[in-house]
This record gives C-alpha cells, structure tokens and sequence, in this order.
C-alpha cells in the first residue's frame, strides 16, 4: 500500500524544491501529487496521508488539510550567501524582492538568527503593489536580492521590471536553498509513522480475513456476532444468524481435485456476498466448507428471503458436480435462527440453534434452509 504524498508549493519552482527533498528523504512506496498554492484545492477532497509544503504555509494548509496531516519544510539559503549580505556597508538600503510578503518570513527569520541587521532592509512584494511603485522603487535600489526564483537571471525580477534597473545596482542571487536538517528529520518521522500505520493495519487485515476466500474468517465472525449482539440487545432489534454448508464437497474434493475445490470456495465466497445488500450485512468462512452470515435488524421473513438469494445465487454458478446425490451442480444447505437478544440469551446459544437448524437441513434432503426458532416459540 503506497502512502500518498501532496507537495504544494507557493509556485512550480517551489513544487519542485519540494518533491526533490521528499523524494531525495524517504524510502519507501509513494506516490507524490503536487500543486501550486493557486490549485491545490482539488487535493482537499482526496485520500492524502501527507501534505508537504513551505513553512510560511504551514496555517493555510493545516486549516485545509488537518493538522496531524501537514509537514511543513523550512528552506535555508546556503552559508556563501550569508557571507555575502555581511560584507555589504552598514546602514546600506536592500530591496528584498519576492512575490509576496510572506514570502520573505523565512529569510528574514535568518538573517537576524546570523546578526545581518546592519542593513536596512525593505520587503518589495510586487503580487501586494501596484507595478508602478515597484519600479520607483526598483529604480533607486542600490542592493536587490532574493531568491533564485525571483531575481536570478531571467526571473521575475528582469522579466517584470527589468527596463527599470540602474547599471549601478547590485543584484544578489540567493542559491538554491537547503531544506533545514529540523525539516528533514520531521518529514521523515512523519513518513515513518504512516509506513508503521500502514503496516500494522495489513496485519490487522490479514488477521482478520480468510487467505483463501478473502473474506473475514472465523475470528472476525466471532468477534462481529458479539458486537452485533450486544447492538440488537440494546436497540431491541432481531438479529438473524444462520451457517451454511456446501453438500457433498468431500467427494467433490476427493473427485476433482483440491485446486478446483479451492476455486470452487472462492466462487461460493463471491456468490453469497452478492444479496448481503446492507452496509451491515456480514458473511464469513467458518471453517472447511462451512460459511456463517450475521444480518442485524432482520426479522425470519427477512432473512429467508435473503438466505434464499443466496442458495439461488450458488445454483446459478452451475458448477457441475458429478458425485452429488441430490443435484447435477453444487449445492447449498442453510440453517438459520432469529431472536431479539435479551439478558437471559447468548450468541452462542444462537449459534448452537443455527447450527443445529443445519443439521436438520440435511437430514430432510440438503438444497435448503431450515428455521428454527432460538426461544422455540415460532417465528420474529
């Protein structure tokens, strides 16, 4: 099970910083979706165990995503571009130019961290300003920087207002940046802890599902029938029970072979899922040949209905057996009680009373479903 991961970016630039860091961090199945902050709104309603983005973004998206969900990465300019800024005269003026104001939170927060306030800086965020005042500006600037992004060559900075720089100005290019070591480390715990989730719910999975029908296996049924036990019991509901048993599937085994009589559990298995129409309807392995299904809310009539669905639903599989004495195909046999549960009942009682219901399906002739009443006072 892969984890999904969105990266979301202020621009395709930063997507791309972003999912290089993701990619270059964890080790492991993903699959990795990206947007700009523009267009990630489609992302909201999808499955995405993680969402990856700026740390200046960090509010926007956890109020969109969820908190527990969003790991927001912290990118660094590189040590050179520090030096750089320090050698520039005290009290000089330094246009910071980005696209917008947040933009620039990250850097600002450095560069006091490496004591680089000597410069008297202005933030120029030329998304928030008209144009006109960002090339006044722009004009007069003896010191630019910013991002690679913004005023690296052939950026924003000379696309936009190009016509508007003085010879004189100094352009300071800040490199690709560096995802800072904290980052790294929370985007990887963080991916750690989903691969843990992922895993232990495959366990739980595999636990809780027959290997060869893939459907939920004894375990689960005995824990489902208390549960729903326990609901019938409090809302005062019927609860219907029934066990069901393939005829003959000893000589169909021993005729034809172990391969085709697991092929041929694995068709049962589809074919008695198929009138299990309510999210609450359930149906397992019991064992061998042997299936159970619970169907909650379900009074006799109900459930007769249903358990011949699904003795119709394996004749219509057609699966020829030669060595049946009853029927030229594979046939079901169904015994099933109802009861509202009360204190003096238990699920095991109804179980004993379905399975014996069974027993007498096969004693009057197999191919059908025989009700036998868990208070033996007629049908619920």
């Amino acid at each position: 099970m892969s984890i999904k991961i969105a990266v979301i970016g202020a621009n395709p630039a930063n997507v791309e910083e972003i999912k290089a860091v993701v990619t270059a961090s964890l080790y492991g199945d993903m699959e990795i979706v990206t947007a700009t902050v523009d267009n990630y709104h489609h992302l909201i309603a999808h499955a995405n165990d993680l969402v990856v983005c700026l740390v200046n973004r960090r509010v926007e998206m956890e109020t969109a995503f969820g908190v527990d969900k969003v790991v927001a990465l912290e990118f660094v300019p590189p040590t050179e571009y520090f030096l750089t800024l320090s050698k520039i005269p005290a009290g000089a003026a330094m246009l910071v130019f980005n696209n917008s104001t947040a933009g620039t939170d990250v850097l600002m927060r450095h560069l006091r961290h490496y004591d680089l306030m000597h410069i008297n800086y202005e933030i120029v965020a030329y998304e928030e300003l008209s144009r006109d005042a960002v090339a006044a500006k722009i004009a007069t600037a003896g010191y630019i920087t910013g991002g690679i992004s913004y005023v690296g060559p052939g950026k924003a900075l000379y696309e936009l207002f190009g016509s508007h720089l003085s010879p004189q100005t100094t352009v300071i290019v800040s490199p690709p940046r560096n995802a800072s070591s904290d980052s790294i480390s929370r985007l990887c715990h963080a991916f750690s802890r989903l691969q843990t989730q992922h895993i232990v719910t495959t366990l739980e999975r595999l636990a809780a599902t027959d290997y060869l029908t893939q459907i939920p296996n004894r375990r689960t049924f005995d824990e489902r029938l208390v549960q729903e036990w326990i609901r019938a019991q409090r809302d005062k509901t019927p609860l219907s029970l029934a066990m069901l048993d393939l005829d003959f599937f000893k000589t169909y085994n021993d005729h034809y072979g172990h391969s085709a009589g697991d092929h041929c559990l694995q068709a049962i298995a589809r074919a008695i899922q198929q009138p299990l129409r309510r999210p609450a309807d359930f149906c397992s392995r019991y064992g061998g040949e042997e299936f159970a299904v619970i169907l909650p809310n379900t009074d006799s009539t109900g459930a007769q209905h249903v358990l011949e669905e699904i003795r119709q639903a394996v004749l219509n599989l057609a699966i020829a057996h030669g060595f049946s004495s009853i029927a030229p195909t594979l046939t079901i046999s169904t015994g099933f009680t109802t009861a509202v549960p009360t204190a003096g009942n238990t699920p095991e009682q109804a179980l004993r009373i379905a399975d014996n219901a069974l027993y007498l399906a096969k004693l009057q002739g197999r191919n059908r479903i025989v009700f036998h009443s868990l208070f033996g006072d007629g049908d619920i």
